[in-house]
Parts: C-alpha cells; sequence; structure tokens
C-alpha cells in the first residue's frame, strides 16, 4: 500500500503534498492532541520549527520510505524484516532508517491513510461506494485476506484456520471476515513470536532474520529434528496436548512451546 501512496504521492502539488505530510503525521502519532503534545515536548527542548520536523520525519522514517519505495517492494512483515537487512548493506539507505519500531507502526495506520488519500487526492469517497465498489478499492491496501497470511506462512489456508482457531477462537471464523492492518500485525506476532515477546525491530531485527531462515513453519520431523529426537519419543510426550494431533504444520510459537514440553529450549 505504501509503495502505491508514495507513487502518487510524488505526483501531486507542494499545497497536497504539505497537506498530505500532516495528516500523516497526526495518524501515526495517534491524533491531533497526541501530535500536539509531541510538538509542545520538542518546543520546550528549545528545537526550531525546522528541527522538529526532522524529528518528526527520523520518527516516522519518512524519507526511509520515500526512498525506498523506488527500490523495494514488500507487502508484509517478513517482506519488511528481511529488507530492512537487505539495506544495511547499503550504507546511504541504511542511514535513512531512524527508527525500526516506527517502521511496523506505519502498517497500523494504512487503512485510515489510504481511505483520506482516495478521498482527497483522488476524489474516491469510499462513502459513496457500494460494498463491493469498496472493497474492490481497498482490497491489498487497507485489509489483508486469509489467503495472503497463508501465503507469508507457506502454508494452506486449512492449516492457516486451524492456527487461527488455536490463538484466537472464533474470532477469525466467518467467511467474509476482513482482516486489518493492526489484527494481520497481531496475528503475525501470535505465529512468529513466543508468547513473552512483543515485535521490536529496532531490537531483535537479527533474531528475527535467524528465525526466518530456520522457516516460517515447521512440521513433526522438524520438530523431532530440532529436539534430538525422534518421531515415537514425540508422540508420547505430545500425545495429551490437543492440538498436536490436530495440525501437521505448525507456526514458529507453537513449535517453541511443543519443544518446551519435551524438554528443549529452541535457539532462535
Amino acid at each position: 500500500m505504501l509503495n502505491k501512496l508514495l507513487e502518487n504521492y510524488k505526483k501531486l502539488s507542494f499545497e497536497k503534498e504539505e497537506e498530505l505530510i500532516n495528516v500523516l503525521f497526526v495518524m501515526f502519532y495517534g491524533g491531533e492532541k497526541q501530535l500536539i503534545s509531541r510538538l509542545n515536548e520538542l518546543k520546550e527542548e528549545s528545537n526550531t520549527d525546522e528541527e522538529i520536523f526532522e524529528i518528526l520525519k527520523i520518527e516516522t522514517n519518512f524519507n526511509f520510505w520515500l526512498k525506498v519505495s523506488e527500490i523495494l517492494q514488500f507487502n508484509n512483515i517478513s517482506d519488511l524484516i528481511e529488507s530492512t537487512n537487505k539495506l544495511q548493506f547499503n550504507s546511504e539507505l541504511a542511514s535513512l532508517i531512524t527508527d525500526h519500531e516506527g517502521l511496523t507502526k506505519m502498517f497500523a495506520i494504512q487503512k485510515s491513510f489510504a481511505e483520506y488519500v482516495f478521498a482527497t487526492s483522488f476524489d474516491i469517497n469510499l462513502e459513496g461506494k457500494t460494498r463491493e465498489e469498496s472493497k474492490i478499492l481497498l482490497k491489498r491496501i487497507a485489509y489483508v485476506t486469509k489467503e495472503t497470511i497463508a501465503a507469508e506462512f507457506k502454508c494452506n489456508k486449512r492449516t492457516l484456520k486451524k492456527w487461527l482457531k488455536i490463538y484466537f477462537g472464533d474470532r477469525f471464523v466467518r467467511k467474509d471476515r476482513k482482516i486489518t492492518m493492526e489484527e494481520y500485525i497481531e496475528i503475525f506476532e501470535a505465529f512468529f513470536l513466543s508468547d513473552d515477546e512483543k515485535l521490536n525491530l529496532n531490537n531483535d531485527l537479527s533474531k528475527y532474520l535467524k528465525r526466518l531462515q530456520e522457516g516460517i513453519n515447521f512440521n513433526k520431523s522438524d520438530l523431532a529434528l530440532l529436539c534430538d529426537s525422534d518421531l515415537k519419543t514425540q508422540r508420547e510426550n505430545l500425545k495429551k496436548i490437543a492440538y498436536f494431533s490436530y495440525l501437521d504444520k505448525f507456526p514458529y510459537s507453537i513449535c517453541k512451546n511443543l519443544a518446551s514440553q519435551m524438554g528443549h529450549e529452541l535457539e532462535f
């Protein structure tokens, strides 16, 4: 979504650019009051207007998004992690990554920002569209589908539904259930992180890269190998865990929990 918006952003008038930048900052900081509060904090530190603007750009990775849109394409958090690592080898681009935590925050505001851009920059008012027309316009921009999440975790939709059931009960059961960006991040964290972790690209990028290198999902043979065990022993130790028999593939989080039940701690 950001790639598409930035492409159009470069074609806008100076006045429209200023408006979009202002709206982006408002949404990023959680509202006008929050942005004003942040501005007041920066003013109290005796920063000039120019310095304050530069600080806001740093916290939102503004220059990074503009530059990276020219050379990279990413559609999910896994791509973002791997793309961020690739940029470390380019000194110019690496210097533009000013706040890793702010990168993931951008995902959470995509729906609201997309709707605003549609309405103000391209004269598309979603409120005046039918449900089907709005769905087409927002597809792959404001929402994530179960198919795209399944593709990211290299599993089929049936397996994904089982994972969702384990973590979220009936929350995502409905066939036409839309998944917002905020919910997508929540789902990604549930599958990709251990119970005591929170997604933090600023501190844990190298750990996430190692985790991606080990694999985005695991089967029972993988689990046995990771635990220096065998399938028979594994079945004996885990047969009382309901979802062990229910699943053929596991995301990292479940694999880690099962390994722990086997008396083994994963090293990634």
